[in-house]
Formats: structure tokens, C-alpha cells, sequence
């Protein structure tokens, strides 16, 4: 064998697993968790739990923002990523790419606010505030946003609603989410979208005749972990094994 085809040879040779263990691991799958308050201390957790195997990014509202069905619409394409700092629209080859979206809103829609106002302004039931949203619009909303978030490719896994067991202020009413989690129920089967149930979750957690410290209803779960139907759900719709 001539001399530079021998040294061709060996440097292939040699290079060649050098080359292979270089290669850049598959990206970990995205998921996009949307919701109110209540996720805000979950997400991070989940996050936590899956980082390594799964990159999960989480939705962070301004103060003055109400977190429902109509504010989710209407900020949609930031919630999703889509524009930048300035709210110019991104190219789609700039845009996020999403394997899951796990998304809820319920509460947002259930408070009670001062009537015939554009701005929010929160207002007891007992002094005349009216539901944020009436069922019908919270059914008609639902279904907008399953197709707007459909449009984007990813899985979609909705939540519903956690319990309402008090409300010290009187700016929800009690059990007001049943209702609305049945409208929800019937617009995924609709349209085959998975229910991760963390009203019976929550409700398993909490006595749900005793009110929550300092005014927290519908906020607090008695100090005990939302997260773990989160990530159970997530690991099972994109097929994700627990590592430890």
C-alpha cells in the first residue's frame, strides 16, 4: 500500500469515533405550561424535576394582567413566544417550537369584578360584582384557544380547574368551578384533548370546609405539592421514562 494512502487510512481511523462522540445530542422535547396563579410555584417545581429530559418553560403574567380565557387569546402569540420584546411577530423559523402544551384557565374567569368597566377591577359579589365570564363565553373561548394552540403542533393536556372552597373577600363563589370544568370536560372530548384532573388532585389535598390562611382561597393547598400529577402527565404524553 503506498505510504499516503496507509496515513489516509490510519487518520480515518483514528478520527472517526472522535467525530461520533462529538455529535450534538438530540434537543430535549419543549414543553409550555400556561396558566394562573395557581402554577406559578408548580411550574418551577416541574421544571426542577424534569431538567435534563424535558425543557419546560412557564408563563409569567404582569400584575395589572388577569389571567383568563379572553386575556389568553388576546396575548396568545407572546404567551407562545411568537414576538419579540417589542411585540413585533417573529418569523416562523424564530418561533419556539412546542412538543406539549399543558395549559388551564378557570379562576380568572370565575372572580367577580365591577360591571361596565373596560379596565379589571376586582368587587365582592355581595356589593354587585359580576362573574368575570359567563359560561357561554367561557365555552366559546375554550374553543378558540384549542384550535389556536393546535395550529401550533404541539400535544395539547388541559387542567382542570382547581377547587373553590372559600373566598374570604367574596370574590369567587363557592363550587362556581364545578360548572365550568364540566363545560371544559365537554369541549376536550370534543376535541380529544387528554384532562390531567387536578381538581380531584387539589381536592384530595385540602379540607374543603376549612378556610385558607389570610384570604389565599382559591390560592393555597394547605402547603402540600401540586406538582406531581404535573409531571406525571407530561412524562407520559411524550413518552419520557423517570430516571431515578
Amino acid at each position: 500500500m503506498p505510504r499516503t494512502l496507509r496515513v489516509i487510512l490510519l487518520l480515518t481511523i483514528a478520527l472517526s469515533p472522535a467525530l461520533a462522540y462529538g455529535q450534538a445530542k438530540a434537543p430535549l422535547p419543549r414543553v409550555l405550561i400556561l396558566g394562573d396563579g395557581v402554577y406559578n410555584e408548580p411550574s418551577r417545581v416541574v421544571a426542577k424535576e424534569l431538567k435534563g429530559e424535558v425543557d419546560v418553560v412557564y408563563v409569567t403574567w404582569q400584575p395589572d394582567e388577569v389571567p383568563d380565557t379572553t386575556t389568553a387569546l388576546e396575548h396568545l402569540d407572546r404567551l407562545l413566544g411568537y414576538v419579540d420584546k417589542k411585540g413585533e411577530k417573529l418569523d416562523d423559523k424564530d418561533r419556539p417550537r412546542w412538543d406539549l402544551i399543558y395549559f388551564n384557565f378557570g379562576l380568572g374567569d370565575l372572580i367577580y369584578r365591577a360591571p361596565g368597566m373596560k379596565s379589571f377591577r376586582v368587587m365582592p359579589i355581595h356589593v354587585g360584582g359580576v362573574r368575570n365570564t359567563d359560561p357561554k363565553r367561557y365555552e366559546a373561548n375554550l374553543r378558540e384557544l384549542v384550535g389556536r394552540l393546535r395550529a401550533t403542533g404541539a400535544k395539547l393536556v388541559w387542567a382542570s380547574t382547581t377547587p373553590i372552597r372559600h373566598s374570604e373577600p367574596n370574590i369567587f363563589e363557592k363550587g362556581s368551578e364545578i360548572e365550568y370544568n364540566a363545560i371544559a370536560a365537554r369541549v376536550m372530548s370534543e376535541q380529544h384533548v387528554p384532562i390531567d384532573d387536578m381538581y380531584s388532585y387539589a381536592k384530595g389535598l385540602i379540607d374543603m370546609d376549612k378556610p385558607a390562611p389570610h384570604g389565599f382561597d382559591p390560592f393555597f393547598f394547605d402547603r402540600k405539592p401540586l406538582h406531581p400529577p404535573v409531571v406525571a402527565v407530561i412524562r407520559k404524553e411524550l413518552g419520557v421514562s423517570e430516571s431515578r
